[in-house]
């Protein structure tokens, strides 16, 4: 069951999703979408968002349409409508490639049989033989077709061809967030998976995630460069080492003929930086801090 909502709680949670939405206005504002864009995916977030409730806390197998229309404040036809397109939507973003691309690089990075003697990903030719992408691609992705794989691949710069027309691997990342269509896809799931985490701590105090946030927001700026280079390579080795354990070939199911159980583990690392004014503060010894540019 959820919390007792009362107006303290309201406003708190109006407060945060304020918060919340300012990279995500920016975003759509830099994209020339406009508030009825905004309106038309919060009514379809409303929907799904009732519908799992409705899965997770009453067990319905399907849609209780008047039970949404109740929780969401939309018409029953509005709901019926968003819950007729959805399943047209899911299938579209499952045929997406970006989630593949990302579990045959993993694999390329973690499985032995495409390693060299010294752990690091051999070059691989697009077909021929046990180690090539070809087989790569089917282990990891269940894809028949190497190509649309490896040119997306080719395309963020995660692999690169050599002279001699085999691919080598050069990153462990599929992909950082980009101003394209798969970036903008990476940009939403990682809202939403530090989002999920967040709210199922709230939610589920007795048995966490792990979350950890560092912050100084009185830091010397000229500091800032030198922490940045330390923190940087620090978090780069410690991403290599969760990655190798939490990609084990020993542990990593692959796809196979029937419907496998699986659990998808995410650990993401990320720095954010914003600049300050610290204040005095006329009332007392203390310092004020403000955000550049917002008011005082």
């Amino acid at each position: 069951m959820g919390p007792f909502v009362t107006v303290s709680i309201k406003s708190a949670v109006q407060a945060a999703l304020l918060r919340m939405l300012e990279p995500l206005i920016r975003m759509m504002l830099s994209a020339g979408l406009g508030i009825g864009d905004f309106m038309s995916v919060v009514k379809v977030a409303y929907v799904r968002g009732a519908r799992d409730q409705g899965r997770n806390l009453r067990g319905e197998g399907r849609p209780h349409v008047s039970r949404i229309a109740v929780v969401t404040g939309l018409t029953r036809a509005e709901v019926t409508a968003i819950l007729n397109s959805e399943d047209k939507d899911e299938r579209r973003t499952s045929e997406r490639g970006r989630h593949r691309a990302e579990r045959v690089l993993s694999g390329w990075w973690n499985d032995r049989d495409f390693h060299d003697s010294d752990g690091q990903p051999i070059p691989l030719p697009l077909s021929g033989g046990r180690r090539s992408f070809k087989t790569l691609t089917a282990r990891y992705s269940n894809e028949p077709r190497p190509a649309p794989i490896l040119d997306e691949l080719l395309r963020v710069g995660a692999v690169k061809k050599r002279a001699d027309g085999t691919y080598q691997a050069v990153s462990r990342t599929y992909a950082t967030v980009r101003w394209n269509a798969d970036g903008l896809e990476a940009f939403g799931e990682q809202l939403r998976e530090h989002g999920a985490t967040l709210l199922h701590n709230l939610e589920n105090p007795g048995r966490p995630r792990f979350v950890r946030r560092v912050v100084n927001v009185q830091l010397d700026p000229s500091y800032l460069p030198i922490l940045l280079r330390d923190i940087d390579q620090q978090l780069e080795t410690m991403a290599d080492t969760i990655d190798d354990a939490v990609n084990a070939r020993s542990r990593t199911l692959t796809p196979g003929a029937e419907p496998q159980d699986a659990v998808k583990l995410s650990v993401a690392m990320y720095i954010y930086e914003e600049p300050v004014v610290l204040e005095p503060d006329s009332s007392s010894a203390k310092t004020r801090v403000r955000r550049r540019g917002a008011g005082s």
